[in-house]
């Protein structure tokens, strides 16, 4: 009897959320302070119409917004930017898109506080995530990192980025899509320093063939040389192959 499943395949049922990783480097990253105070990047803007109010200290941009740092682009019909003693925020109380070669997210509304080095999207927030893919010697294509290299979407009402401690944080029900396979949480935390991806809350996943996945957490390390997957109350289901089963068993 030949099983198809193995610790690779679980895997792929649920690395797909990964994916929130990427996306957490391109929403807020780009604000994040220079390791070199001298290099300085320019980020180019644009809209129909803004104020700029002294007594409040706070800008207003309508109309046809676009930020620009580097190839990530971001789009709105409205920003309000403030900043005081008290406050450096800025929000986009309306749909925004951020778009680069790598990543397509679209949000209802955004926001980002620089004092608590946080970024949030939320709304119904879609993310389409193109990983550039690597080249290597011999490469496996069941491997956790040929997983990420695969396009994945995925949708949550919730996502938040700690720009500094490198944490991004989906929550609200994370669903995901890649290629024939998808999954789902009830949030996703991912510490990118630690190299660790966890998912809580009705984990599950179903992959090309049909086999499932579920448990009450995932965690999995992306350390390479140290990838391992951890599960709390989980189970599943595999195909067999009953076709070649019976041939093996007519042959004896």
């Amino acid at each position: 009897m030949r099983c198809s499943i193995s610790s690779k395949r679980i895997i792929a049922l649920i690395i797909t959320a990964l994916a929130v990783a990427v996306v957490s480097s391109v929403v807020i990253g780009q604000n994040q302070p220079s390791p070199n105070p001298e290099k300085k990047s320019d980020v180019a803007y644009k809209a129909d119409w803004w104020k700029y109010s002294e007594k409040t200290q706070t800008m207003h941009m309508k109309g046809n917004v676009r930020f620009q740092h580097e190839d990530t682009v971001l789009t709105s019909d409205e920003v309000l930017y403030k900043k005081n003693n008290k406050n450096d925020t800025a929000s986009s109380p309306g749909k925004l898109r951020i778009v680069n070669a790598e990543c397509e997210i679209d949000a209802d509304k955004g926001s980002a506080d620089f004092n608590k080095k946080t970024g949030t999207l939320e709304g119904k927030v879609v993310m389409v995530v193109k990983p550039k893919e690597e080249k290597a010697d011999n490469p496996d294509k069941q491997s956790v990192g040929a997983k990420l290299k695969k396009p994945t979407t995925i949708n949550c009402p919730k996502l938040e980025y700690q720009y500094k401690a490198k944490i991004a944080t989906a929550t609200g029900g994370v669903d995901f899509k890649q290629e024939k396979r998808s999954g789902r949480a009830d949030k996703a935390y991912h510490d990118q320093n630690k190299e660790l991806l966890t998912l809580m809350g009705n984990v599950k996943g179903v992959d090309e063939d049909g086999q499932t996945f579920a448990a009450e957490k995932v965690t999995i390390s992306l350390k390479k040389g140290d990838e391992w997957m951890e599960v709390l109350n989980g189970s599943g289901s595999f195909k067999v192959n009953l076709e070649e089963e019976g041939a093996q068993s007519k042959q004896q």
